[in-house]
């Protein structure tokens, strides 16, 4: 009995052994790898980028950076060069500014890398001329639309009233007040400040891609769409009629106008009409804003506005400037005796409200007007409501 004990005894010990043994290389093994993930986890975070220099067929040596990031490695060329033996003090003088200049952006290059990684803007960053980064966004821009960014420009140079606006004093607040201010400004109105705004927080979400922020300002700040086509921008068929037999300065606008007027067509789209879009009594072209194809059949108003067919490529309706139209439309209006607003947009807004008036269905009036939505629509039936239910309230009272 006793021996059989001291056996249990010896198994118990060994198994215990064993045990610890396995135990140990366990926690051996995973020290190890702790250290080596976070071995490669520092290499990758401290990136290393390396200034070196490559010899050229025509002797001279080329500078470039060679990044390396613990699993990837990257090369930028500098388009710097060196001498490779230099003859005189200034050749000697030159490849030490170049070298100067080199290891300046090498070092800005490994500070964009530190703070990428800890998601920090660079403190020079900070400094950038805001104004300077919107219009090289602007420059680079190459849709159709690009005139609503140069106005959103516009208007935030006027609401910060300075010639430098550093990204640091672009705050959540700063936004909030740029967007009140346009609300609040004598010549913006109905989705306008909607717009320039939008385009103001495309402009800083690309900011961010390029890490002037590391997160956009506006993020949070609302961009309610106000829902404003009121009955004093709409020409009534009669008023049109006025416009119509009243001379104007400039027949090229006056025909463009009314040719607005009878298609729904935006400014942007009478500005560029060429022959080529007019097929019979329809037009075909492609909207500059949406990108949509857009199909009008013209009616004998509309066609008789056109005009003698010109070439294909030639433009329908040759107009001055943006603002020179303008002008021309106030003085016109006023010798009319109008006293509303008369614009290209206008002329929109008269076409889809009298289109309503008339009763054409909203699904036709959306399909004409080139709306992605029916959405966009249901606004000109809410003024249709409303000149309706005004139309009934001037009825004098009858006494019972």
């Amino acid at each position: 009995m006793f021996l059989g004990i001291s056996v249990f005894c010896y198994f118990e010990v060994v198994l215990l052994f064993i045990v610890t043994h396995l135990l140990l290389v366990f926690a051996t093994y995973l020290y190890v790898y702790q250290w080596i993930t976070t071995s490669k986890q520092e290499q990758k975070q401290a990136m290393a980028i390396k200034l070196r220099k490559k010899t050229l067929a025509s002797g001279k040596l080329s500078l470039y950076l060679d990044s390396w990031d613990g699993e990837q490695r990257e090369y930028e060329f500098l388009k710097l060069y060196l001498y490779p033996r230099p003859k005189d003090a200034l050749e000697k003088e030159h490849n030490k500014e170049t070298l100067r200049t080199a290891e300046n952006i090498r070092a800005k290059r490994e500070l964009l890398a530190a703070s990428d990684d800890n998601g920090i803007t660079p403190a020079f960053k900070k400094r950038v001329n805001f104004f300077d980064y919107f219009e090289q966004y602007i420059k680079g821009y190459q849709k159709k639309d690009v005139r609503m960014f140069a106005c959103s420009l516009r208007y935030l140079r006027e609401y910060a009233q300075t010639d430098y606006l550093a990204t640091k004093a672009v705050t959540e607040n700063f936004c909030k007040g740029f967007r009140e201010f346009m609300d609040k400004h004598p010549n913006l109105n109905g989705e306008t400040p909607y717009d320039f705004f939008a385009k103001f927080k495309k402009v800083l979400k690309q900011a961010v891609r390029d890490k002037l922020f590391s997160n956009s300002p506006a993020q949070d700040v609302q961009n309610k769409r106000v829902d404003k086509v009121v009955g004093k921008d709409i020409l009534s068929v009669e008023e049109l009629q006025l416009l119509a037999k009243t001379h104007c300065g400039n027949d090229n606008v006056r025909r463009a106008f009314l040719f607005a007027c009878n298609t729904g067509l935006r400014y942007c789209d009478v500005k560029v009409l060429q022959w080529k879009h007019i097929h019979g009594n329809s037009l075909q072209m492609t909207q500059q804003k949406t990108g949509k194809p857009v199909i009008i059949n013209l009616n004998a108003t509309a066609q008789r506005l056109l005009g003698i067919q010109g070439n294909p490529e030639e433009v329908v309706f040759t107009l001055p400037s943006h603002t020179g139209i303008l002008k021309v439309l106030h003085y016109w209006k006023s010798r009319a005796g109008l006293t509303k607003t008369v614009t290209f947009h206008v002329a929109r807004h008269s076409f889809a409200t009298n289109l309503l008036i008339y009763e054409t269905d909203v699904k036709t009036v959306s399909s004409l007007l080139g709306h992605t939505s029916l959405e966009h629509t249901q606004k000109y039936v809410r003024v249709v409501e409303a000149l309706k239910q005004n139309a009934v309230n001037r009825l004098p009272e009858i006494e019972l």
